[in-house]
């Protein structure tokens, strides 16, 4: 074959093995974690990015190259024939919610169209284990606030949620027709960061509660919180907040499992633990040192409480979310924090 092919690898002592995985999005905020488990348990992620030289600490495990999907099938083609790829993790989407309400065209064709194109070449391939980034959204606003992963609570409320549902089914339909295997993997409020912080969290326009809350207690700034009238105990919104170490650790389970004891199945990805946004904050202050914070009103829609029922996901994975507590996630995030920012001084 040509050797048409240039990687980007921040990692000079990466090694091939025979357990390549290709990671659409790896070199994001979840995948570049993936990406690590996957690199410290015998696996070779195969990053599939975009920008990647803008952020080289989420390069470190692995290959990883610069290509856009679907206009770069062929390479992506060269890619998984050159390093004999046998199963395939897709993260790469679009996740702002209220942008999918205002703009539902682009997240159809990006994170149902394009991911048809790739599920199709998967398929031609010969690839037929598949892991893939779906969304609490799935579930849209549960009576009681525990979103339960039984079909019969599947109720989307905007187009990002329903384009992943959209995926997931077809991924049951791929399983009956193709026999490919897959397992959809419905993430909750993921934050945290590496403990070692060699990978964390950095977007240009940051919209993350925990992240920004520590953005503006290190700064000194004050931080606005939306509303205190919620019908939770202290009077905030409750969420479930899930390590994205946990995360990782549940994908790298995931791999082992599908297309052996799982065939095609969807799981929640959450701590299940209930935390407040003032418990949050209170963790934040802990670490990070005080703010002002002020409180403006509640979001239209935003429910009293969104946490995930994860007992089917512990059993079948052999899974726990050992990493999860609140001050857990915080203190690493700081902890990544301080380290990005030296990283700039320096």
């Amino acid at each position: 074959m040509e050797d048409t092919i240039e990687h980007q690898s921040a990692n000079p002592n990466t090694s091939i093995n025979n357990k390549c995985v290709l990671v659409i999005g790896g070199a994001g905020y979840i995948g570049s974690h993936i990406c690590k488990v996957l690199s410290k348990n015998g696996h070779t992620p195969i990053v599939i990015d975009h920008n990647i030289e803008e952020k080289p600490w989420a390069t470190s495990f692995g290959l990883a190259f610069n290509l856009n999907l679907p206009q770069e099938m062929n390479r992506l083609d060269e890619i998984v024939k050159r390093y004999n790829v046998d199963s395939c993790m897709h993260l790469a989407a679009y996740t702002a919610v209220g942008e999918s309400v205002k703009n539902p065209t682009k997240y159809y064709k990006n994170n149902v169209v394009m991911t048809l194109q790739l599920l199709d070449y998967l398929h031609s391939a010969g690839i037929k284990k598949f892991i893939f980034s779906s969304s609490a959204a799935v579930y849209g606003i549960p009576k009681d606030g525990i979103c339960k992963d039984s079909d019969e609570f599947l109720k989307p409320i905007n187009p990002y949620g329903a384009s992943k549902l959209m995926i997931e089914q077809v991924l049951r339909d791929y399983n009956t027709a193709y026999d490919f295997n897959s397992i959809s993997l419905r993430y909750f409020n993921a934050a945290g960061a590496d403990p070692e912080a060699e990978v964390g969290e950095l977007r240009t326009e940051e919209t993350h509660i925990i992240p920004l809350a520590i953005k503006a207690a290190m700064s000194g700034k004050g931080f606005k919180l939306n509303g205190d009238d919620y019908n939770t105990k202290d009077g905030t919104c409750v969420r479930d907040y899930i390590h994205v170490m946990d995360i990782a650790d549940a994908h790298l389970k995931a791999l082992n499992l599908v297309g052996n004891e799982i065939k095609c199945a969807s799981y929640n990805l959450g701590s299940g633990i209930p935390t407040s946004n003032k418990q949050m904050l209170d963790s934040v202050q802990k670490y990070a040192g005080n703010m002002e914070i002020t409180i403006n009103p509640r979001r239209e829609g935003d429910p009293d409480m969104l946490v995930a029922d994860i007992s089917r996901t512990k059993a079948d994975l052999n899974w726990n979310p050992g990493n999860s507590s609140i001050d857990n996630i915080v203190s690493t995030a700081v902890k990544w924090n301080n380290t990005i920012n030296k990283k700039k001084i320096n």
